[in-house]
């Protein structure tokens, strides 16, 4: 990593300025539930079905098929026949925020929650949901944890694998001088907004294709506290297909990624420059961005040479973004040879094998130690 990148210092940031304001929910809140669909008709009638099947009935499914060229135009149709709250809206194919914004043109909920196409809702997903923002009254984003499960539902582990949900209001923690992911936060079927908190991202940048819910994840935290939910609530499929649960990277995805990293870094940036971020108005803005992960690691999947000289240098404005174990990664992977890098980089990104059985591993742990604490004699017992 570089020693001599110039960073604003923690210090010389904003404090804990105040989160924005929500209006109070109604006795029984409308839920606008999200989807996007391009070509996941083998798994959207069981998203659709979770929908349908919650136990809070005051909801409406809003569904943008993304130019779908499978029969996924058949499930939605018998659905929108079948079930008055499902809503479809159909658009030439453009990608992940475009479908999102035409869906969300489309709610009128107090509560907007995101469901990727190809992932399901618990039947107490939306009540839980609603509960966690009448017992927060002043947060405006909540997340739920998820269970990872394989193509036939079956449970291979938890999101977030290891460390608890992110909770409150992070924005003294969360650096001003690159976009940061907060420690904690599910995926995009494990988000939910209040609706002001949605009109302030909303409408999401055309260009960022996919990854749209990292957006949301940087963003929506500098604006509000969250509410966590502990008990998983949405089924995260992975299938082989889906972006964010691949094997395996290459020079074409990796280049896919820089992109969407870069779109993420202007909206970013949008946004600080933006009433929402209630920076005091001579607040020194990032002038351009900095060298980033995703750009040095699609330099290194495309370098054929040993040498280091000609590979970028992730700045520190993203480094000190990071949590601990990505920053060990990252500093490590300097002095990995290529084939080692492109083998790490898949086990920290991706959904690999080793993973999967290292999350199995972690959660028996827990469950253990969980268990344990339960049985041991409290220090004030006293014996029979």
């Amino acid at each position: 990593m570089s020693k001599t990148a110039k960073v604003s210092d923690h210090r010389n940031e904003p404090g804990p300025l105040k989160p924005m304001t929500v209006d109070p929910l109604p006795e029984r809140p409308l839920v606008s539930i999200l989807m996007s669909n391009y070509n996941y008709g083998a798994f959207l009638g069981d998203g659709i079905e979770s929908c349908l099947c919650q136990t809070y009935d005051k909801l409406e499914v809003i569904i943008c098929d993304d130019g779908s060229t499978d029969y996924s135009t058949h499930i939605l149709e018998r659905y929108r026949y079948l079930d008055r709250r499902v809503k479809v809206v159909y658009q030439a194919h453009g990608g992940q925020s475009l479908a999102l914004n035409a869906a969300f043109r489309e709610s009128t909920g107090d509560i907007i929650c995101l469901l990727d196409a190809d992932d399901v809702f618990m039947p107490d997903k939306v009540r839980r949901v609603i509960g966690g923002f009448a017992a927060a009254p002043d947060a405006g984003f909540a997340v739920n944890r998820m269970s990872r499960v394989d193509r036939a539902r079956k449970y291979l582990g938890d999101v977030p694998l290891i460390s608890p949900l992110a909770s409150g209001w992070m924005r003294p923690f969360l650096s001003l001088s690159a976009p940061h992911v907060a420690s904690g936060l599910p995926p995009c079927s494990g988000l939910s907004l209040r609706r002001s908190v949605a009109e302030a991202i909303f409408p999401l940048p055309g260009p960022l294709t996919a990854y749209a819910d990292t957006l949301i994840q940087v963003l929506a935290p500098l604006m509000t506290p969250i509410v966590a939910i502990e008990t998983p609530l949405s089924e995260y499929r992975v299938h082989g297909a889906n972006l964010a649960a691949v094997h395996e990277f290459d020079e074409i995805r990796l280049r896919n990624l820089a992109v969407c990293e870069r779109e993420i870094w202007h909206a970013w940036r949008r946004f600080l420059s933006s009433p929402y971020s209630a920076l005091p108005p001579n607040f020194p803005l990032p002038p351009k961005m900095p060298p980033s992960p995703m750009s040095y690691a699609y330099s290194r999947f495309r370098s054929r040479s040993k040498s280091r000289d000609d590979r970028q240098v992730i700045s520190r404005e993203y480094f000190r973004t990071w949590p601990r174990s990505f920053q060990w990664y990252w500093r490590a992977s300097s002095l990995m040879p290529n084939w080692l890098f492109r083998k790490s980089f898949a086990f920290m990104y991706g959904q690999t094998r080793a993973k999967v059985v290292l999350g199995k591993i972690l959660r028996a742990y827990r469950k253990g130690f969980r268990l344990g604490r339960q049985l041991a004699p409290r220090p004030d017992a006293r014996p029979f």
